[in-house]
């Protein structure tokens, strides 16, 4: 439950936003395919950017490289609603960040936005803290 505090609000909405939009088009509602990949994509790219921040600064700049087309091929493989193939190609995304990896990861924070611990005074839920905390998303 700790790690919901610390996913990005803007990145749940365009997620959630997205799965509707599947869902309704899923159950025969005319939704545009064009928006929907719009948002899988953004996605797709906020979930490379963050797990680049569990790289190195040289192959974070590989791992989104290789990451962000395999990412828009799963994304376009459940917009078209071939389930097999966006599961391979969801596998393929994850051993491809495990060879990244070398399966050690920097902390133990998981996908968080923020790092490092907080002393009691800039816990404080202000303002200056959600701005910064927005700059750092996506």
């Amino acid at each position: 439950m700790v790690y919901l505090k610390k996913i990005c609000p803007i990145c749940v909405l365009v997620s959630a936003t997205w799965i509707i939009l599947l869902v309704l088009r899923y159950v025969g509602y005319n939704v545009n395919e064009s928006l929907i990949a719009m948002l899988m994509g953004g996605s797709a790219v906020g979930i490379s950017y963050v797990l680049a921040n569990k790289l190195s600064a040289r192959d974070a700049k590989w791992w989104k490289l290789v990451s962000i087309p395999i990412a828009f091929l799963a994304a376009w493989q459940l917009l078209q609603y071939h389930f097999g193939w966006f599961a391979l190609a969801t596998i393929l995304y994850w051993l491809t960040f495990l060879v990244f990896k070398g399966q050690t990861f920097k902390g133990s924070q998981g996908l968080a936005l923020g790092s490092g611990s907080k002393s009691p005074e800039s816990k404080a839920l202000g303002t200056n803290q959600i701005e910064s905390e927005l700059d750092k998303c996506c």
